[in-house]
């Protein structure tokens, strides 16, 4: 079953549980379904693409939590965790900062440029990684080179 699916059953699952992650679920898969709707000729999301909205969404989320930080209500910064939280089992697995550094090095050590390196850390772990990190490590080990 592709994340689409998975994502479409889970939302059904939280209405019908009335959970609170069912709002941000049935938000998430109304832009899907938008996005499903526009793209020509008509065809299912792949998993990436569904996985770029997802990361959009977290995205979003993590702002308003940014937001809710320094000026909000505790219950409504609760809400957003918590509806970060419902997104998050649908992102893949992510690297570690010690699986991210050993990466960078061995690029470095091949000679890679910044550029080469986030390009080969994108092809073979693209959504893995948190990429204001990966740059960060990049950046140092490349200094240091």
């Amino acid at each position: 079953m592709g994340l689409l699916s998975t994502i479409r059953a889970d939302s059904l699952a939280a209405r019908k549980s009335k959970s609170p992650s069912s709002s941000v679920l049935t938000t998430l898969r109304g832009e899907l379904d938008t996005k499903t709707k526009s793209l020509s000729p008509a065809r299912d999301l792949t998993d990436a693409e569904v996985l770029a909205v997802v990361q959009k969404f977290i995205k979003s989320i993590d702002e308003t939590i940014i937001h809710l930080e320094k000026n909000g209500s505790a219950e409504a910064l609760a809400t957003a965790r918590a509806e970060r939280a419902a997104l998050e089992v649908y992102l893949p697995k992510q690297m570690t900062e010690a699986e991210l550094e050993a990466f960078v090095q061995a690029k470095v050590a091949e000679g890679a440029n910044m550029g080469q390196i986030m390009q080969a850390l994108k092809a073979e772990h693209g959504g893995q990684y948190d990429g204001k990190l990966a740059s960060q490590i990049a950046k140092r080990y490349l200094a240091a080179a």
